[in-house]
């Protein structure tokens, strides 16, 4: 299916679920397989494709709603960030909060010992100055640096003058970089440096920066934006290959992850025109669709999965599940995912399917 959008606010591009679909996979894979089947290849990128994501999705909205509240000619911001936050709530808060109680029930140790910096939306930065990462609760990081997100972003929208947004967003973009040489040089303490929130505020700045290109007139699917990406790709798998190596490029590492956002940001302009052959099938596929859309509910609930298992199915860390073998109990954890991700879609995102609906 080939779609193209000329009103990018009154669609659901289907090929977006798809690229979520290979995302959470991707994350999923890189925390349930041991280390040599993962290779080289940095599996958790999924995880900088929704936070790139995340920064046009919601820079989108929020300009739609900025143009509506100038129009009506009335006070409008506050209306427009309580209208925003109660939609946050229902769409990301409420399954948030279940997933961290479920992560409680099952003994998740870190959660219960630090319960006020993840239910507070604090995580990352607890988890920045951890030598390791915390069974079971691991991918919070990400969810606190989204609620951030949400929380400071629309004012960041709503009262920056039209003219310097621009301006402002590519600040944004260059903090990142900067914070991480900073933090590496100053904040020893520190052992995580890509989950202190500054240092993903490329991510977001970059996905702002194409919802406001595409709002001023740019066209999905930008030749420019194209060749751009695909020369950050190069960047990007050379800088990585680098480290790899221990070889790191000095100067230029911290501009790696800044690199993949504008990968990103290209993948997502080309989505929204739409892409057509095996990978518009792909795409579109019934599975990787239905993966797509159980996404959020599969990334909020995979890491606490294994520790439920431990206690209903210990059997699965039995002499017999070892070497390929392995590979059924990735599967139970894949199917026991599932079925908690479709119950969260159900019980606790449906109020809000009409807004992902339209965001999306």
């Amino acid at each position: 299916m080939l779609e193209r959008f000329g009103d990018l606010t009154q669609h659901r591009n289907t090929q977006l679920d798809g690229w979520r679909a290979f995302a959470v996979v991707g994350v999923m894979w890189h925390h349930w397989v041991p280390p040599g089947w993962r290779g080289p290849w940095p599996f958790e990128m999924g995880l900088y494709f929704f936070l790139t994501l995340t920064g046009f999705l919601i820079t989108r909205i929020l300009l739609r709603e900025r143009g509506l509240g100038e129009a009506s000619q009335q006070p409008w911001r506050l209306k427009q960030y309580g209208h925003f936050q109660k939609r946050r709530m229902l769409r990301i808060l409420i399954p948030c909060y279940v997933a961290m109680l479920f992560a409680l029930a099952v003994g998740a140790r870190d959660i219960r010992e630090n319960a006020g910096w993840y239910f507070s939306h604090l995580s990352n930065f607890h988890m920045a100055g951890m030598t390791g990462w915390p069974s079971g609760t691991a991918h919070y990081w990400t969810l606190a640096i989204q609620m951030q997100f949400y929380l400071i972003w629309p004012w960041v929208v709503f009262l920056t003058p039209r003219r310097a947004m621009m301006g402002v967003f590519l600040a944004c973009v260059a903090v990142a970089p900067l914070s991480r040489v900073l933090i590496e040089a100053y904040v020893p303490q520190v052992h995580h440096v890509g989950a202190i929130s500054t240092t993903a505020l490329d991510y977001f700045g970059v996905g702002a920066l194409l919802a406001l290109a595409l709002e001023r007139g740019m066209e999905v699917g930008n030749v420019r934006l194209k060749w751009a990406a695909w020369l950050a790709g190069v960047g990007y798998v050379w800088l990585y290959a680098s480290q790899e190596m221990g070889h790191p490029v000095v100067g230029l590492q911290c501009v790696q992850q800044t690199l993949i956002a504008v990968v990103f940001a290209g993948l997502i302009s080309g989505t929204l025109v739409g892409f057509s052959g095996w990978l518009g099938r792909l795409l579109d596929h019934g599975a990787v669709q239905e993966v797509g859309r159980l996404s959020f509910g599969l990334y909020l609930f995979h890491t606490p999965v294994p520790l439920m298992l431990g206690w209903v199915l210990p059997q699965l860390w039995g002499p017999f599940f070892v070497g390929p073998y392995q590979a059924v109990r990735v599967l139970v954890f894949a199917l026991t995912a599932w079925g908690l991700a479709v119950l969260c879609r159900k019980y606790l995102e449906s109020g809000a399917a009409p807004l992902s609906r339209r965001a999306s």
